[in-house]
């Protein structure tokens, strides 16, 4: 966590009775950031899968779109 906290810098914690973390707020500006390295990690993944996919040419694209 430390790593993160560094990199993200003004987040602030809720912990319960015990005093162990249940929730993190994040700014407006902190979360967007995180959400679009979410983002870009899945679409990494995805375009890593699909290059192992068979490839169409348009027409083959198409014709395979109209029949699913």
């Amino acid at each position: 966590m430390k790593t993160l906290s560094k990199k993200l810098g003004s987040e602030k914690y809720i912990t319960n009775a015990n005093g162990e973390v249940e929730s993190v707020i994040l700014s407006l500006a902190e979360y967007e950031r995180v959400i679009n390295l979410l983002e870009d990690y899945g679409l990494g993944l995805a375009m890593k899968e699909a290059e192992s996919d068979k490839t169409f040419d348009k027409e083959q694209a198409l014709r395979y779109l109209d029949n699913a």
